[in-house]
C-alpha cells in the first residue's frame, strides 16, 4: 500500500496536464487559423479559423478556392469558430482566405482578407489517402456554446442543458410584432407554450417534463396561418432531475380542498387508530387479571 501510495504521488505531476486540458483538448486538434495568420498545409488537412469579439460576425462565411466547402461562423463562447478541410485536388501554392459578411451572397458580397493557406506538394498515393479520409470524414457538430448570461435561444443550435423538472424561460429576440402568433411544441415539454411581448422581445414559460428522458430535444414552431409542418426552431439538452421523487410535473398541486380532505383523513384515521390501540390494552389487561384470578 505504501509502495502504492508513493507510485500515485509520482505520478500526479505527469498526470496533472491531462486532467487540465479536459476532453476538450482530445477534440480540438486541428490547427487554428486565426485572423491575418499563415498557414502550412496538405490535402486533406482541417483547420478551425476562429474570430475574436469584433474580428467578424456570427454566420459570417470563411471561404478559399482551396476549401472542400466554405465555413459559416458558429458561436463557441468565447470565440466564434468553423472547421474547413483542404481539398484532395488541390494543387502546391499560396492562397487567399477570405470573410464573407453573412447577408453576403457568396462572390456577388465583399470579400474582407482573413489569412492564407500555403499547399504542400503531394503525391498521387497522399491524394488516394485524402479521398478515402475525406469520405469517411463525421458530419461536423453543429452544436453551439454561447454565454451562460444570454438569454435561450440564440440561435437553432444553441443548446443548453436544463434539468428534467424545472421551469424554463424561452426568448425570441427575431419577431417583433408576433405577439401570441408563435406557439411552441417539444416532446421535453410539459405544455404548448406561445411567446408574448408587445416589444422586440418575444418570451414564453414552460416546464420540462418529469420522465423525459435525458437527451437532445427539438422545439418546433408554428405560426398562425402557417402552411406545412412545423419547423424546428431550437434544441435543448435534458439532465436527470436531481433526485428520485423530487420531481412532481406529472402531478396537479394538491387544491385547498383537496388538502382539507387529506387532512380530515388522516385526523379521523388517528382516531380510529388510538381507539384500536386503546381496546386491545384493555383486553389484554383482561385477559392478564382472569388469568390471576384462576
Amino acid at each position: 500500500m505504501h509502495r502504492l501510495r508513493t507510485a500515485t504521488w509520482a505520478a500526479l505531476p505527469l498526470l496533472l496536464p491531462l486532467l487540465a486540458a479536459g476532453p476538450a483538448s482530445a477534440s480540438s486538434s486541428s490547427p487554428t487559423l486565426p485572423l491575418r495568420s499563415v498557414r502550412s498545409v496538405h490535402p486533406g488537412d482541417t483547420l478551425t479559423a476562429i474570430a475574436k469579439d469584433g474580428q467578424a460576425a456570427y454566420g459570417d462565411i470563411v471561404h478559399s478556392s482551396v476549401f472542400i466547402a466554405a465555413g459559416k461562423l458558429r458561436m463557441m463562447d468565447p470565440l466564434l469558430t468553423t472547421t474547413v478541410t483542404i481539398a484532395c485536388d488541390a494543387r502546391p501554392g499560396t492562397y487567399p482566405v477570405v470573410l464573407y459578411g453573412a447577408n453576403a451572397e457568396g462572390p456577388a458580397g465583399h470579400p474582407a482578407p482573413w489569412a492564407r493557406v500555403q499547399v504542400e506538394p503531394a503525391d498521387e498515393d497522399a491524394r488516394r489517402a485524402c479521398r478515402d479520409k475525406v469520405k469517411n470524414m463525421p458530419p461536423p457538430d453543429r452544436e453551439e456554446r454561447w454565454a451562460a448570461n444570454d438569454t435561450w435561444p440564440q440561435s437553432e443550435w444553441d443548446v443548453r442543458t436544463f434539468r428534467a423538472g424545472s421551469r424554463i424561460t424561452i426568448t425570441d429576440n427575431d419577431d417583433e410584432g408576433k405577439d401570441g402568433y408563435i406557439t411552441l411544441t417539444s416532446r421535453a415539454f410539459t405544455d404548448r407554450p406561445t411567446l408574448r411581448g408587445a416589444k422586440a422581445v418575444l418570451t414564453a414559460t414552460t416546464t420540462l417534463k418529469c420522465d423525459a428522458t435525458p437527451g437532445l430535444y427539438v422545439v418546433y414552431r408554428h405560426d398562425v396561418g402557417q402552411d406545412g409542418p412545423d419547423r424546428a426552431w431550437a434544441r435543448l439538452r435534458v439532465s436527470p432531475a436531481p433526485r428520485a421523487g423530487a420531481c412532481s410535473t406529472q402531478a396537479a398541486p394538491p387544491t385547498s380542498r383537496s388538502s382539507r380532505t387529506a387532512l380530515v383523513a388522516w385526523s379521523v384515521g388517528g382516531v380510529l387508530l388510538a381507539s384500536a390501540v386503546g381496546a386491545a390494552l384493555l383486553l389484554r389487561a383482561r385477559s392478564r387479571r382472569r388469568l390471576n384470578s384462576a
